[in-house]
């Protein structure tokens, strides 16, 4: 019997609650002796393979690899950036004072928490169609927005992540403002509605010591980084989203035709 979308949630949470367990654990002491980040290693890997053997599903992986090299690339840019730091040591000298090759891997499985929810029926929308103005339709108008957005919030934090002010009252006014001229769609809003479980979920790695961010208001979680959540999430990433799940569904009925 195939699972329900919310079923799928539902498991993919589960393999989550480890992570927050050994982390929990494991965190601080990681900061201190290398075994602890292997031991944080072993358990991450392990149940990532057992996720993947047990409850994959087509595309899986594509969200995966998604996951590592988009979170992963961005983690470790912020890294090299200094607006936040990991304590973990790390197995790898290349990485040391950067990031545990773990967190790479792990965004991969943060992205596929959020394929599970866009799946589900409140947040899904009305899907992806080839109507934009770029790329033979593939690229809207809105989305080159969203991309620009992007690269300003980011230009921001590279440069103003030691203030404890203007961070946050430029990603407000730049993420006010692009709502104001492209308005949200009800299944966004609820995506927005929902996301404190983003928000709680990185304030429990930040609160067991996994990682150290500037000017923190909220679970040791800084201002911006709310607001950031606010937008990736429910705006840029559901668009990226969408368009995969778009050419998943089609390339058997473009190889059917042949």
């Amino acid at each position: 019997m195939v699972a329900t979308p919310v079923r799928r949630l539902v498991t993919e949470i589960i393999f989550l609650l480890p992570i927050i367990i050994v982390v929990g654990i494991f965190g601080h002491l990681a900061a201190m002796n290398v075994t602890f980040t292997i031991v944080l290693t072993i358990v991450f890997t392990v149940n990532l393979i057992v996720r993947f053997l047990l409850v994959n599903q087509k595309g899986d992986w594509i969200f995966f690899v998604l996951g590592v090299a988009a979170g992963g690339g961005n983690d470790l840019i912020s890294q090299i950036n200094g607006i936040y730091h990991y304590t973990s040591l790390t197995v790898l000298p290349f990485l040391q004072g950067l990031l545990p090759l773990w967190m790479i891997a792990f965004w991969g499985q943060v992205f596929l928490l959020f394929r599970k929810v866009f799946h589900v029926s409140w947040f899904k929308g009305p899907g992806f169609s080839k109507d934009g103005r770029f790329l033979q339709g593939w690229f809207s108008t809105r989305l080159l927005v969203d991309i620009i957005v992007l690269v300003i919030l980011r230009i921001a934090i590279y440069r103003l992540y030691l203030d404890p002010v203007f961070p946050a009252a430029i990603y407000g006014s730049v993420i006010v403002t692009r709502l104001l001229l492209i308005h949200p769609g009800k299944n966004e809003l609820l995506i927005m509605a929902i996301l404190p479980y983003a928000f709680m979920f990185e304030g429990l790695m930040v609160t067991f010591g996994l990682y150290v961010y500037y000017n923190p208001v909220f679970m040791g979680l800084p201002a911006w980084l709310l607001l950031w959540w606010a937008f990736l999430v429910p705006l840029l990433l559901k668009q990226v989203f969408d368009m995969i799940e778009y050419a998943i569904a089609k390339k058997p009925a473009e190889v059917s035709k042949q």
